[in-house]
């Protein structure tokens, strides 16, 4: 006989053990036979919470037994178990506990099915020699009948099954569809958009965390900041930005990209600051009536590491570069090149200048998985540590032709799951015209907002979004769709990972990747 669960479970009942044993070598073989070890029963008739310490559902029906081990005393209807120390436990009717639980169950799996039932006692270490109205002699199994257990219970479902209503056999579907409802199997799968909000909650924690580094910067006049793709360069960049706001005037916070320096307008509020990219600082300055500016925090840095560039800054700044108070962070290793050449004697320079550096190491954007994919595919770092366990990487590799199905059906399959439209970004090298995202349904492009440097300032959208990868460098979303790009599998040039590792590395939860190998 099959028996659920296939141990049983820890109890204080020794003859429960016992029992427990002779019903899993009873009826071998035989799938008309399922029991059940201690079954709680929710909705028992007379009490809050109760309890079948077995129960058998077989062709002849469903029954429920009671285990008492140990010495048994009634006394005017009271009934005790007595301890190896002579000491009376007040206990209930067996066999009322029995039938009460039986027909508790009963009256709960509520089926159509007219089911036969019944209900017995078992007392394996007594003889039991007494008879009664409340019972008859077959309902008990005594420690004779308990050597031959199997037999008595053919015996006993043979005496429920001649009672009036008792004499359907059930069948095997029936009987596991019985069994199934009183202890099913289930597996309960979390639902993918609790599984991003957990990830988010980590991400929150992660990036204070990164507080600590804040005051090894203020605590130096010049800095280089350097760290991989989601080490919080530019939480730290914006967060210095606001502190120091608060003691000085005229601080500049620039960066290359105009998205990324709209992003951050909306997020520091200062009347001390401007933010600024590299290409209208001189026209901001002058706008702004400022001669020179008292500070300099320069986010991406990486992207202004050329003689041109660096000459601005030591341009604008309030003794130059060299005498300046300066605070730049950068990830010259993997994020170079998408604006501009990127000269390696630039950092010797800045070096000369006596800079603290302050390496990041810490990851608090992605999950351990996304990290493990970038790493793994691209060989480049990313910091260590990560925000914890995510949901697998979504990897497909298409055509041309099935690419826009393929990328259809994926924004379908996570909305199903209940993530939000806006918490998707789709990236690609490519603009919206030329990319896969054109290719989509006119209905699903309607539902698609085509970010550009003034909408940039209310991301996250309510609707999915679409970028180029290179102007969505330093910004982030939830989950990230990246089409349009080789397998990097395919990647010869070690240049050419660069658009790689920006657009998956700027996926905080999920990363769902439909390579194009036919370009």
């Amino acid at each position: 006989m099959k028996i659920i669960p296939s141990s049983p479970y820890k109890t204080n009942s020794k003859a429960e053990y016992r029992v427990f044993d002779n019903i899993r070598e009873s009826f071998v073989n035989n799938n008309k036979y399922i029991a059940f070890h201690s079954l709680n029963l929710s909705k028992h008739r007379t009490k809050r919470f109760g309890e079948a310490d077995f129960v058998i559902v077989c062709e002849y029906g469903l029954f429920v037994f009671e285990v008492k081990g140990g010495r048994i005393n009634s006394n005017d209807g009271i009934w005790y178990s007595i301890d190896r120390n002579e000491i009376y436990h007040k206990i209930q009717n067996p066999f009322r506990q029995a039938e009460e639980a039986l027909h508790s169950i009963r009256n709960s799996i509520k089926i159509d099915l007219r089911i036969p039932i019944g209900y017995g006692v078992i007392c394996p270490d007594v003889k039991w020699q007494f008879t009664s109205s409340e019972w008859d002699p077959i309902m008990i199994c005594d420690y004779k009948k308990f050597r031959n257990f199997e037999s008595w219970l053919k015996l006993f479902f043979s005496y429920w099954h001649i009672k009036p209503f008792n004499s359907l056999l059930l069948s095997i579907s029936e009987i596991r569809h019985i069994a199934n409802i009183l202890r099913p199997s289930f597996d309960l799968i979390e639902p993918l958009h609790i599984k991003l909000s957990q990830i988010e909650s980590n991400v929150l924690e992660l990036t204070e965390d990164q507080y600590k580094y804040l005051d090894v910067v203020a605590a130096n006049k010049r800095v280089l900041c350097s760290g991989g793709a989601g080490t919080g360069k530019t939480f730290l960049a914006a967060e210095l930005t606001r502190r120091k706001g608060n003691g000085k005037n005229n601080i500049l916070l620039l960066c290359k990209s105009n998205w990324l320096k709209n992003f951050l307008e909306m997020r520091i509020q200062n009347e001390n600051v401007i933010i600024s990219t590299i290409n209208s600082a001189l026209v901001d300055m002058r706008r702004a009536g400022v001669d020179k500016y008292d500070l300099l925090i320069v986010d991406e840095g990486q992207d202004l590491f050329n003689f041109d560039d660096i000459n601005i800054l030591d341009s604008i700044l309030l003794n130059g570069l060299e005498n300046g108070e300066w605070y730049i962070f950068y990830d010259v290793n993997n994020q170079s090149g998408l604006f501009s050449k990127t000269n390696p004697e630039i950092i010797k320079l800045l070096e000369l200048y006596k800079p603290a550096k302050v390496p990041l190491f810490t990851n608090c954007r992605n999950t351990n998985v996304i990290l493990k994919k970038i790493q793994g595919s691209l060989n480049l770092d990313l910091g260590n540590t990560g925000t914890g366990l995510g949901p697998k990487i979504h990897e497909i590799n298409s055509s041309k032709i099935d690419g826009a199905n393929l990328l259809e059906l994926e924004i379908k399959k996570l909305r199903k799951n209940g993530v939000s439209a806006g918490m998707i970004t789709i990236l690609s090298p490519f603009s919206y015209e030329k990319s896969l995202v054109f290719s989509l349904s006119d209905k699903l492009k309607k539902s698609i907002k085509v970010l550009d440097d003034y909408s940039i300032r209310s991301f996250p959208t309510l609707e999915t979004s679409f970028a180029e990868i290179k102007n969505f460098k330093g910004l982030e979303n939830e989950v990230i769709i990246v089409v349009d790009l080789v397998n990097p599998t395919l990647i010869i040039k070690e240049s050419d990972k660069v658009l790689h590792y920006v657009a998956m590395s700027r996926a905080r939860a999920l990363l769902c990747l439909i390579w194009n190998n036919c370009i």
